[in-house]
């Protein structure tokens, strides 16, 4: 093999794979329902890419021509842009993809992300079908969309992984089956899937023989498999069986000084979700009343939540919308930072004690169980027993059951509704706060909750709808913000940073703070 020079000063090693260890399984490569892109990043490309600190690289287009106005975006589609069984892939592949997510029988949890595509919104509100989507193959490589007002991100936005195309043939081929098997889809990016069904804890992806850009596909095999414990990965890892394996609790402080250990922080927000509608009735009562938000949330020390539950480099939050995001379109400061209801989301153990009692008075309950619903992983339960801790200790009468179960099966009840508190996240799909703020509109799926506030749908409409100046858009999500956190529609906990062992000898994986996290496109290992 040619000696190639790397970053790592190294040469490629003739054994090219790379086995990486993840927290959850993949449920779906059905790019319409998945619920974590990340996790096909590797597998799907649509018109765009994000490169090395957010760059916007190009991908199945290779060229773009914008209107005047900002509304009109006419794409170029690759000559030999090829799905992974050699068919071509066209510009009817896209407009069959978006108008599928957004179609209601499709129930998309992400059909959000199309809001600023002409008639999205009214389509997501059934007042016009899907068809009437602002995007249209005018020929084979030419795709034309069209904007219901200017979006300063769209290009970011449609290098995630919802945007990619999908064929029309596989899903008519294989119905409820689409998706669920490796077999029943075919791959538009680097690589393909070749070993994986819906369930499965490993997954393996060889390259896509034929995808355009295949000579920078260094990779003979990449195998991902689901966390079976902290201590069972990282023996994985000591034993050279795993080239990346996340840490938890503490394993951090033992390990945190060895070469091959990261820290990379991502905007994700973990923070408690309140039932509103919850069918137990006295519960309902307590979640529905302000101060027994306020309360429980002053009630959590945040500091104290990531030394003991998390022991890593998580940051305590001033808001939901994580630090580092997006800046000031005139002064450069962080949208964090500049969030107004921060003294809602930090510890204050003595207003914690007066609102609860306040809540009490005003609910006529001295004592009440709530269960917390929590994913099974390690740090999800680590944090969960934290929360609790803190929370039976400072609010008198307040007992917190944890309720657990897989990814798949905590999803499932968050969009049931089967929950009183939940434990939830959220990572921003592209750089902007918006990206945070319209999952707690009233028709946002991912409000699992149903957290209702006119004057806040009213806003976030205002920001994804209207033709605003920079500042005033800016300003317009920053009160939008503080209606949320002054009534604590949701209770955020910390701004996540992940710990990994990662094998030095692994090099080229694109890392990114918003959108996908980790792209293996051009990851290859070194002697």
């Amino acid at each position: 093999m040619k000696k190639q020079v790397t970053d790592n000063h190294g040469v490629m090693s003739q054994n090219q794979t790379a086995t990486i260890v993840e927290a959850t399984p993949l449920s779906t490569v059905d790019i319409s329902k998945v619920s974590s892109f990340n996790k096909l990043r590797s597998s799907t490309e649509g018109l765009y890419r994000l490169g090395k600190n957010g760059r916007v690289d190009p991908g199945l287009a290779t060229a773009v021509k914008i209107s005047h106005g900002a509304t009109v975006y006419d794409f170029t589609i690759r000559d030999n842009a090829r799905w992974s069984n050699g068919a071509p892939i066209t510009a009817s592949d896209f407009v069959y993809s978006w108008k599928r997510t957004i179609a209601k029988s499709t129930k998309s949890v992400n059909a959000n992300l199309l809001s600023g595509i002409k008639n999205a919104s009214k389509i997501r509100r059934g007042q016009l079908p899907a068809s009437a989507l602002g995007v249209q193959a005018v020929s084979n490589h030419h795709l034309r969309v069209t904007l219901d007002h200017p979006i300063t991100y769209f290009k970011t936005l449609l290098a995630f992984p919802l945007f990619a195309p999908q064929s029309s043939t596989m899903v008519a081929k294989y119905g409820a089956q689409y998706g669920k098997r490796a077999t029943t889809q075919l791959y538009s990016g680097p690589f393909k899937l070749v070993k994986w069904h819906s369930g499965s804890l490993t997954r393996t992806l060889v390259p896509n023989p034929y995808y355009w850009d295949k000579a920078h596909v260094y990779l003979h095999r990449l195998t991902i498999t689901t966390s079976k414990s902290p201590a069972a990965d990282l023996a994985s890892f000591q034993a050279h069986h795993a080239d990346e394996i996340q840490l938890s609790g503490n394993q951090i402080p033992k390990v945190e000084t060895q070469p091959d250990y990261v820290v990379r922080p991502f905007s994700a927000m973990r923070f408690i979700s309140y039932n509103f509608n919850t069918t137990n009735q006295q519960a309902k009562k307590l979640l529905q009343n302000r101060n027994a938000r306020l309360a429980i949330s002053h009630a959590i020390n945040r500091r104290q939540l990531i030394n003991n539950a998390l022991k890593n480099a998580s940051l305590p939050p001033r808001g939901l919308v994580t630090a580092g995001l997006s800046k000031n379109p005139q002064t450069g400061s962080d949208f964090a930072d500049q969030q107004r209801a921060v003294n809602r989301v930090k510890g204050n153990l003595k207003l914690a004690q007066q609102e609860w009692q306040l809540a009490q008075k005003q609910t006529g309950k001295t004592h009440q169980t709530l269960t917390l619903t929590t994913p099974n992983d390690a740090t999800s339960l680590q944090v969960s027993k934290e929360v609790k801790s803190q929370l039976t200790k400072t609010l008198p009468g307040l007992r917190i059951k944890l309720v657990t179960g897989s990814f798949t099966e905590n999803n499932q009840r968050g969009l049931a509704g089967d929950f009183e508190l939940f434990l939830s996240y959220w990572g921003a799909d592209y750089p902007d706060p918006l990206s945070f703020l319209q999952i707690m509109t009233t028709r946002s799926r991912h409000n699992y909750g149903h957290w209702e506030n006119d004057r806040y749908n009213d806003l976030v409409t205002k920001v994804s709808s209207s033709n605003l100046s920079a500042i005033d858009r800016w300003n317009t999500m920053l009160t939008a913000e503080e209606v949320l956190m002054k009534d604590q529609g949701v209770t955020p906990l910390y701004q996540q940073a992940t710990s990994y062992l990662t094998n030095p000898k692994l090099n080229g994986v694109i890392h990114n703070s918003s959108g996908v996290a980790s792209d293996y496109k051009q990851a290859y290992m070194v002697k």
